[in-house]
């Protein structure tokens, strides 16, 4: 026991050195406080006190929960892998140090951050017992589950670190464990235990329990009325789960860290192999004599995998989007937070795919290889791009199919029930069609950000996060508040947006509200990523490979202050002399 305190002290001292420790707890805070003053300053004024309580704790709920839930595939889930891949693990296993020492000091330095902003938060989410609304027994309930969420989150990232060497794997891993076990195993629990959604939902649902989403949902005064032991039988699996990952973990690292980093041997059926045929491995020769960097980039074919797999989800999403909200009109609420959950799942495996061929590069070396080769800079970013049109086209396009089967079967079902409104078709149009509009140009913006990011930044760890906190989460955020920003305009611009008939023609009149103005705004943002991206790595792909920074603000003035000014002599023709030029 007594080996643990050294342990656990250099690791918390080496976290308290870092930036990411102090910058966290402030983006954490800053959110919350924007949250707070959104509500308390502009949707309090047309709503009772009691309403706007209740409304800003749901919306502090969302954002710990959303925050708990994120925080640990970027945090934990390369805080062991990144030991194994340095080769420095070993060398704590030769002094009198357990497993459970160096997983307990791994684990506290690292997770020091995500509690450091959960702490910003929980302060805030108490505001709403001042205003009403809310009980005190909803806020101890709800404070408990949201550390049990955010425990689950970094030991389930601590435990995936435990089982892959690679960095993109660890996250892409911990991000699909976590919002599995919180949305999509829990919605697919509820699509088959509803007979695809012919029948009512059980409710509490079983498979749901398991859920730190759902442990949230059982907190709320309704739902805890209704079925107080269910609420605590969540949150003791949740916390179960916790500390099964934690020993899991213990158990298993002295016997993976031995693992040779070399691949292993390929297996004789085509399944398991995930595709890695004789074929493939020709193909994999020919791009190699083609462009260098577009067949390592595509050599891999687990991403294929993941990729359909999603797909096979989107697809689950889009019938109950068609035949299941017919009949079973009460699990809407429980298929909004699927579909969120579905979202943001497809946008992480977009930010992983994009980033992952630059970053790994950057660790292994392999960046200073290329860049001695004579290919131009377009020739490297086409190869990356060849690349990754092998891994998204096919996806994106059966995507494109789902949307348009959405809007067929949706008239057909509504021409079968009597005389079909051409506003409905419309309606059916446009929220398929803004909803693919947005994923592609998410797909193409987070690519080229993505690629820039992994190339530009000095702390290339951060390349994911910054890139779906830039595309997605960011925006996503202001477009939720945005809308209620509204009642700060002037009353006769209000009246000049309600009854323009051209605001009218083009998006129903409310601005805020409109489907085509969010489309064309959302649409706008990566249009302008885009072209932001792809210009900088256009013109500066070397010298961010380089880590020169040429491209910032001030670069060339400090560089110039920063050059010495050497005086230098240049000798005459007559020997001996010398004259000195300065």
């Amino acid at each position: 026991m007594w080996t643990l305190f050294p342990v656990v002290d250099r690791e918390l001292r080496t976290a308290a050195r870092r930036s990411k420790t102090h910058w966290v707890r402030l983006a954490a805070a800053t959110a919350a406080f924007v949250v707070s003053a959104w509500i308390a300053l502009w949707v309090a004024k047309t709503q009772t006190p009691v309403t706007a309580g209740r409304w800003l704790f749901s919306c502090l709920t969302i954002l710990a929960f959303g925050y708990c839930l994120l925080v640990g595939p970027f945090i934990t889930a390369d805080s062991i892998s990144e030991e194994k891949r340095e080769g420095t693990l070993g060398l704590l296993f030769l002094t009198e140090l357990r497993s459970y020492d160096v997983v307990l000091g791994k684990w506290l330095a690292n997770s020091l951050a995500g509690f450091y902003g959960l702490l910003a938060i929980l302060p805030a989410l108490g505001i709403p017992l001042l205003m009403g609304g809310v009980t005190a027994g909803e806020y101890v309930r709800t404070a408990l589950a949201v550390v049990n969420a955010i425990l689950f989150s970094l030991t389930a990232g601590m435990f995936v670190s435990t089982l892959s060497r690679d960095q993109s794997k660890a996250i892409l891993g911990s991000a699909v464990a976590i919002l599995g076990v919180s949305g999509l195993i829990p919605g697919l629990a509820a699509v088959f235990s509803s007979g695809l959604f012919t029948r009512p939902l059980p409710s509490p649902l079983p498979a749901a329990l398991m859920s730190p989403a759902y442990t949230g949902y059982l907190a709320s005064e309704r739902a805890y009325a209704t079925a107080p032991g269910a609420f605590w039988v969540s949150l003791g699996f949740v916390c179960g789960m916790s500390c099964l990952c934690m020993g899991l973990t213990a158990i298993w690292l002295p016997r993976l860290w031995r693992e040779s980093p070399e691949e292993k041997p390929i297996a004789h059926r085509w399944l398991w192999r995930l595709g890695y045929t004789a074929g493939w491995r020709a193909t994999y020769k020919r791009r190699l004599e083609t462009n260098p960097v577009y067949a390592v980039a595509a050599r891999l074919r687990w991403p294929h995998w993941v990729f359909w797999a999603l797909v096979s989800l989107v697809a689950v999403n889009v019938y109950w989007l068609t035949h299941g909200y017919r009949t079973n009109t009460g699990a809407s609420a429980f298929h909004t937070y699927f579909s969120h959950g579905l979202v943001f799942t497809n946008r992480v495996w977009l930010c992983v795919m994009a980033c992952r061929f630059w970053l790994e590069a950057r660790r292994t070396g392999a960046l200073e290889l290329i860049l001695t080769s004579p290919m131009p800079a377009r020739t490297l970013l086409r190869g990356h791009w060849r690349a990754l049109w092998l891994l998204f086209a096919g996806p994106v396009a059966m995507i494109a199919l789902l949307h348009i089967f959405y809007i067929g079967e949706n008239w057909r079902l509504a021409a079968q029930r009597g005389p079909f409104s051409h506003g409905l078709l419309q309606q059916y149009a446009f929220s398929a069609g803004s909803s693919l509009l947005n994923f592609v140009t998410d797909v193409f913006a987070i690519c080229w950000l993505g690629a820039w990011l992994s190339l530009a930044l000095r702390r290339p760890t951060f390349a994911i996060l910054k890139t779906f906190a830039w595309v997605v989460l960011g925006p996503w955020t202001l477009g939720v508040v945005f809308p209620n920003l509204s009642s700060l305009l002037p009353v006769k611009v209000m009246t000049y947006l309600n009854t323009s008939t051209i605001l009218r023609t083009l998006g129903g009149g409310m601005v805020g509200y409109s489907m085509v103005f969010r489309t064309l705004g959302w649409v706008g943002k990566n249009v302008l990523i885009i072209l932001w991206a792809r210009g900088r790595l256009r013109r500066h792909l070397r010298s961010a490979a380089a880590q020169t920074h040429e491209w910032e603000f001030g670069a060339r003035f400090r560089r110039r202050r920063s050059r010495p000014h050497v005086s230098w002599t240049v000798p005459h023709a007559v020997a001996g002399e010398s004259r000195i030029l300065s």
